[in-house]
């Protein structure tokens, strides 16, 4: 697909920086390097992947706008497949805002979000579960899901699909013989196929199996910390964020709505929830954060229970523990202020959660957060991305993978009641359509859009 029109836009964050960046991509690309760009040495022969030293110039030739880095990318060996001119000036956000208005003068337009990445996938630089990587490896929050997004940026989830499709081609193809020479087509062939149909839904199964395990890379840990009031769930916040974020007093029921902080514990983007005190509320502004704490805690990855050790456990205490049991989340127990002489025997009798080890932390001091820390990223035991990053880290593949699944089970199904190859070869080409969702060989124009409207301006 051939774009006709050129675009333009600014590449790097607003802001004041040491360096700016301003990308241009399309045929026009070639003449406006000679026509906004003033050499330092007249011998610029413009080279595609050189770096060329000297000045941009105003649209009109008579003003100096800024000493610049310019490279000409020629196609179709750039970025986006097309030519492309980069800028690289200094960062004042005036001198980069300036530039872009003369290339728009001189018959650019401004580019849409992830327009750059959008002709990249339609000259077949990537496909679509690349791009997609590439613009979540720019917003990635933690180490863990940077190194899982680069591998699929460079092609490990898009060689998977192919293996998995190269097995149902085979296949299909047998079936279409299958139709067509119906007698010349042996039982063995047929047991052939149904292997390879296994062989693939086997595939697609243990993808299916990372998709929470890439979340949690991906999106991070949600932890709520719960508990009566003055247990110390502000003061653990503030002393896992490593600043003051949430009011810490003696008064009870200071915390009143959510108070939330992301940090990152070896690696792992953990998403802290501070909630109000549990306990009877004295008003409907209480009731209401208390109401709260009920429905995070059902929607969280860890729930971690926070009692204080240096008072004696109270009904406020079991209610917490008794209604913890009715949600399907990771429970993590902690002793708060073992600073202070203990007051019961950090034990929790005749519960569910009676033998289960307690973390003893002293949130005011430190004691003991290393170990807490551990114990959440830990708990849902996400392990460490498999060396080739082969996982699926959005809900848009994971949906496909799913129809594609369905699909194969439906061709064993023929296969297996003795139906005609009409049907199986139905299903086949069905479950490869779902797969082509993924890398973008059969996505509707409406979705494509969709996508690459999500991505930042410039990429």
């Amino acid at each position: 697909m051939t774009q006709t029109d050129t675009i333009a836009a600014i590449a790097t964050p607003l802001g004041t920086a040491g360096v700016g960046l301003i990308r241009v991509s399309g045929p026009l690309a070639p003449e406006l390097a000679e026509r906004i760009f003033r050499p330092a040495h007249p011998n610029c022969a413009w080279q595609s992947h050189h770096c060329y030293h000297g000045d941009i110039v105003s649209s009109d030739g008579k003003t100096v706008l800024d000493e610049v880095l310019a490279t000409l990318m020629r196609n179709p060996h750039s970025f986006t497949g097309e030519d492309v001119l980069e800028i690289s000036c200094h960062g004042n956000p005036l001198i980069l805002q300036t530039i872009l208005e003369q290339l728009l003068e001189l018959g650019c337009r401004s580019a849409r979000p992830g327009e750059f990445s959008e002709r990249a996938f339609l000259h077949g630089r990537m496909d679509l579960s690349q791009a997609e990587a590439l613009a979540a490896m720019i917003s990635a929050q933690s180490a863990k899901a940077l190194q899982m997004e680069l591998s699929q940026m460079k092609g490990s989830l898009t060689r998977r699909i192919d293996e998995l499709r190269s097995l149902l081609i085979d296949a299909l193809a047998h079936l279409e013989a299958a139709i067509d020479f119906s007698e010349d087509v042996s039982d063995r062939e047929i047991t052939a196929v149904s292997g390879q149909i296994l062989q693939a839904a086997a595939g697609m199964e243990l993808l299916l199996s990372t998709y929470r395990q890439a979340r949690l890379f991906t999106e991070g840990l949600r932890v709520v910390i719960a508990g009566k009031p003055n247990v110390g769930k502000s003061s653990l916040l503030n002393r896992l964020a490593g600043r003051k974020k949430a009011i810490v007093t003696d008064i009870p029921g200071t915390t009143r709505d959510l108070i939330t902080e992301t940090v990152t514990l070896d690696g792992t983007c953990v998403h802290l929830t501070d909630t109000a005190g549990i306990r009877p509320p004295t008003d409907a502004i209480e009731k209401e954060g208390i109401d709260l704490v009920w429905r995070q805690m059902e929607e969280t990855d860890i729930l971690l229970l926070l009692f204080d050790g240096s008072k004696p456990l109270t009904d406020e205490d079991f209610q917490i523990m008794e209604q913890s049991q009715n949600y399907d989340v990771k429970i993590l127990t902690a002793v708060n202020k073992c600073d202070l002489p203990p007051a019961w025997n950090n034990r929790l009798p005749d519960h569910p959660l009676y033998g289960k080890p307690l973390l003893s932390l002293s949130a005011k001091f430190g004691d003991g957060l290393e170990d807490l820390k551990k114990a959440i990223t830990g708990s849902t035991n996400p392990g460490e991305p498999p060396s080739e990053g082969v996982m699926i880290t959005r809900l848009r593949h994971k949906l496909a993978l799913e129809k594609a699944l369905a699909r194969l089970r439906e061709a064993q199904n023929c296969l297996t009641t003795g139906q005609s190859s009409e049907f199986a070869a139905f299903e086949l080409s069905e479950a490869l359509n779902a797969l082509d969702e993924i890398t973008g060989k059969n996505v509707p124009e409406d979705v494509l859009s969709r996508i690459f409207s999500s991505f930042c301006i410039g990429k």
